[in-house]
């Protein structure tokens, strides 16, 4: 009888949740937006309504994103939700949102939106949040 008491394993392998079975990294929240300039403060919408990037932007609403460990591995991806109109009467832009969530086990990531360059960053530099403008000449600059 006494060996068979050793059979079971831990309290949490009897139940047939054993720590590695249940164990999974914590989710990283990537978000943030994309500010795309109109072309001229009087083709934009009103401020605080509706709106998507004119025609010529590189960033377009449903347009995906990737995010890659530090292996080089894709574990998530998402897509560029509505924009919202932001600006005064000289300077109008359309600020675009994203959202999603990817396992946060690594301490390095790249973020790649559409056919922009690739973004690196720390698991803190994604936690502040993300935010740029894109140019006139089509690139992705941080705020």
């Amino acid at each position: 009888m006494v060996a068979l008491t050793g059979c079971a394993g831990t309290p949490e392998e009897a139940k047939g949740t054993s720590p590695s079975a249940t164990s999974s990294p914590a989710m990283l929240s990537i978000s943030g937006s994309i500010d795309v300039m109109f072309p001229s403060p009087d083709a934009a919408p009103e401020p605080y309504t509706s709106c998507t990037p004119h025609p010529n932007a590189k960033t377009q609403l449903g347009q995906e994103m990737r995010v890659l460990d530090d292996k080089g591995t894709v574990i998530g991806t998402g897509k560029i939700d509505g924009g919202m109109t932001e600006g005064n009467d000289w300077v109008k832009a359309c600020s675009v949102r994203f959202s999603f969530k990817v396992p946060g086990a690594s301490e390095n990531y790249q973020l790649i939106i559409g056919n922009f360059a690739p973004l690196n960053y720390t698991r803190e530099g994604i936690r502040r949040g993300l935010s740029y403008d894109e140019t006139a000449q089509g690139a992705l600059v941080v705020k």
